[in-house]
């Protein structure tokens, strides 16, 4: 995928990590190999880097990359003894808590703004 697609239901970051988990999984990405920056990543996908990071959080909480500081992200070793169907529900839950916590960002700004409504009347 070289862009998200603004037709899919699906929020960008998790296209992204979607796509990325693919690669992950063909072996396209092998254990050990440094994804791109960041910067070109969201060059890539057509998105900003908070989005990108988004999607590395959510390849992080899956266990499939690792970051380190300064060095950048890598993929890990997948555990072997695991199947890719035993760790579908995995991903799906690390899906779910990522969009929680965007969920619960945009409701404290909603609620940030409504206080802020309510104070200036």
């Amino acid at each position: 995928m070289a862009r998200v697609d603004p037709n899919d239901r699906r929020p960008p970051y998790v296209q992204i990590a979607d796509d990325l988990r693919q690669a992950i999984r063909s072996g396209e990405l092998k254990p050990g190999d440094r994804l791109s920056s960041g910067r070109v990543l969201a060059e890539r996908y057509g998105v900003a880097l908070m989005t990108v990071k988004n999607a590395l959080g959510v390849l992080r909480d899956e266990r499939l990359v690792v970051s380190s500081q300064g060095r950048g992200v890598f993929v890990v070793d997948p555990l072997p003894h695991i199947s890719a169907a035993a760790a579908e529900p995995t991903a799906e839950l690390s899906t779910l808590r990522t969009e929680l916590r965007e969920l619960e960002q945009r409701v404290a700004a909603l609620e940030r703004t409504a206080l802020g409504d309510l104070r200036s009347t």
